[in-house]
Formats: C-alpha cells, sequence, structure tokens
C-alpha cells in the first residue's frame, strides 16, 4: 500500500474533480488546501510518504528538500518547474507530468489577452463602474500578423486559433522547422522578423539557458510602436523592466502578462505600474476543463508507476537506481 500526499490543492479542484479516488484504492491519500509556508511545515507534510503530487508550481521541491525525504519514490507533476529535476534524477526520485492538458486552456486566454489590449476592454470596463463614459477606438485583429515566439503545444494551440480572428501567422524558435510551422498553420521567420514584423507578438519559449531574458531591451527595439505583446511564459524570459520602460516611452502599444512568478506578486514589479497593460495572476491554464485532464493524468501516472510501468517520466535515469530498487508495492 502506498501513502500518497497531494501538496497543494489550493483551490479544491483535484479533489472536485473526482480522480483523487483512484488513487485511493491504492493507499492512503492525505490532502493538503494551502501551500506549506517554510520548508520544515513541507517537510513535515512529507514525512514518510513515498509519493507526492504537487500541483503546477505552487511548491518548491528543491535539493534540500528532496534530500530530506529518503522515503519518497515518486512525484507526479502537473507542472514541475520548481522540481530540481537533476537532484530528483541523482537521489532516485521518479518525476511524471501531465503534458499537453492545459494547452487549450493556454490557447484561449492569450486571444483573451489580445482582444482585452485591442479593444481596450479593461479601462472601458473601470471607466463605466466608475460613471465615466469614455469609449476609445480600439484595432481590428483582421488582416494583422501574429508572431510567436516558440511553437511547442501551447504556441502551436495559439497558431491554430489564429485563422478565426483573420491573422496570419509567423513563428521562430531555436528547433523550430518549416515543416513544423506549417503543420500549426504558421511561416517560419527567422528572429529578427519575428520581432519586427509582428503586430501582436505571443511569447511561449520554454525556460531554459537559452530563452534566460530573451525578451529584453534590444528585441523590444525592434517591435513595431504599434504593437501589441503578450507574454505567458515563464519568469524570467521576458525582461519586465524594459516592458515597462517601453511602454511607458511609447516604444509599445500595449502589452498583456499572465504572471507565472513565485506568490503573491512582488509589489515592486514595474509592470503593474506600466501603462496599457492587462495582467492576470497566473491564470491562463487554470480552466475547470485542464483541471479535470490534469486530474485524470496526475492519477494515471501514480497507477502507472504503481503498476511498474511508469509513464510521461521526465527523468528516466532516476528508475534505475537503487532507491527504485527498493520500491515497495
Amino acid at each position: 500500500m502506498a501513502d500518497i500526499v497531494v501538496c497543494d490543492d489550493v483551490d479544491g479542484a483535484f479533489q472536485n474533480s473526482g480522480e483523487l479516488a483512484r488513487a485511493g484504492a491504492m493507499g492512503t491519500v492525505v490532502v493538503y488546501d494551502r501551500v506549506a509556508e517554510t520548508r520544515e511545515e513541507l517537510l513535515h507534510r512529507l514525512q514518510g510518504t513515498s509519493i507526492a503530487l504537487a500541483i503546477r508550481d505552487r511548491t518548491v521541491l528543491d535539493r534540500e528538500t528532496l534530500a530530506a525525504l529518503p522515503e519518497l519514490r515518486f512525484i507526479a507533476s502537473s507542472g514541475p518547474h520548481r522540481i530540481d529535476l537533476k537532484a530528483a534524477t541523482e537521489l532516485g526520485i521518479v518525476v511524471a507530468t501531465t503534458p499537453g492538458t492545459s494547452s487549450a486552456s493556454v490557447g484561449e486566454h492569450v486571444f483573451g489577452l489580445v482582444l482585452a489590449l485591442a479593444r481596450r476592454i479593461v479601462p472601458s470596463d473601470q471607466a463605466l463602474r466608475q460613471r465615466r463614459w469614455e469609449p476609445v477606438a480600439g484595432i481590428e485583429l483582421e488582416g494583422k500578423i501574429l508572431g510567436i515566439l516558440g511553437l511547442g503545444r501551447t504556441g502551436g494551440a495559439v497558431a491554430r486559433r489564429a485563422p478565426a480572428f483573420g491573422l496570419e501567422v509567423i513563428a521562430w524558435g531555436p528547433t523550430l522547422t518549416p515543416e513544423r510551422a506549417a503543420a500549426s498553420g504558421a511561416r517560419m521567420v527567422s528572429e529578427e522578423e519575428c520581432f519586427h514584423v509582428a503586430d501582436i507578438l505571443s511569447v511561449h519559449l520554454r525556460r531554459s539557458e537559452l530563452s534566460r531574458n530573451f525578451v529584453n531591451a534590444s528585441r523590444l527595439a525592434l517591435m513595431k510602436p504599434t504593437a501589441l505583446l503578450i507574454d505567458i511564459s515563464w519568469a524570467g524570459i521576458v525582461d519586465r523592466h524594459a516592458v515597462a520602460e517601453a511602454l511607458r516611452k511609447g516604444r509599445l502599444a500595449g502589452a498583456a502578462l499572465d504572471l507565472c512568478d513565485t506568490y503573491p506578486v512582488d509589489g515592486n514589479d514595474p509592470i503593474l505600474d506600466a501603462p496599457n497593460t492587462v495582467l492576470t495572476p497566473h491564470l491562463a491554464w487554470q480552466t475547470t476543463e485542464s483541471y479535470q485532464r490534469s486530474a485524470r493524468m496526475a492519477v494515471d501516472n501514480i497507477l502507472a508507476y504503481l503498476n511498474g510501468s511508469p509513464k510521461n517520466v521526465l527523468n528516466p535515469d532516476a528508475l534505475t537506481t537503487s532507491r527504485q530498487g527498493a520500491q515497495a508495492t
């Protein structure tokens, strides 16, 4: 029998999905409805358990934490961005994820942000609530060029939705090929052209050393002053100081960002006071349907691991370690 700890079901979505009952057939499931405030609290929750379920990037599972959990063998995650994968592999802890479960949600959120910026929906709403009638002319999407940086699952989901708005799609990525771009309805261009030509630029690059601070002041300077920037990428890929400065100086018409940072928001973040912005608190992936798919696949991953046929594993080298050899099912 396996003890399973759900680290951070803060909104009850995984419990409400009904999927955790399947895991309960394999052992005791303990669910926490808030993120541990300290490392000590997290270690207390996970002490003695062999399986942890971590939802998106809410809980930090770094080397120090993982090293202090000698019985932990498997982490099911719906977003392993705050798990030290190298440390997990070295310690023999298998990490499995839920690929593609939020692509549709993210793709739709991007266009929600685009429309909010293009049609000035947020300031118009705020003015009316303050009893002011301030209609402002927006822009149409029809005939505009959408540039996508990174045409993976989420970038591809955005590209496939673009024709509904009459957008022409161009794309660039460090490993993108013309064939893969065409499969998503996009035309592959150079990095410089993507910045220079796009009327709307949507950032979907994977987090890596290559993408760190990628959308910076020098690249933003390539963009049209009439362009809109959409950022639903992980923190550190887009330089928000540079974006805020470009907005203040009129070198960029607007920016919409889904802030994928640690919580709570940094009160000193310059983007919070920048003009012509729409901001959301890491909402792009959060839909009822995405939660349901994530919960289902996470539990599927747990059951597959317990049945000796792990799937969606990010670090297969961990499967051959002595810790896994000692697994008790």
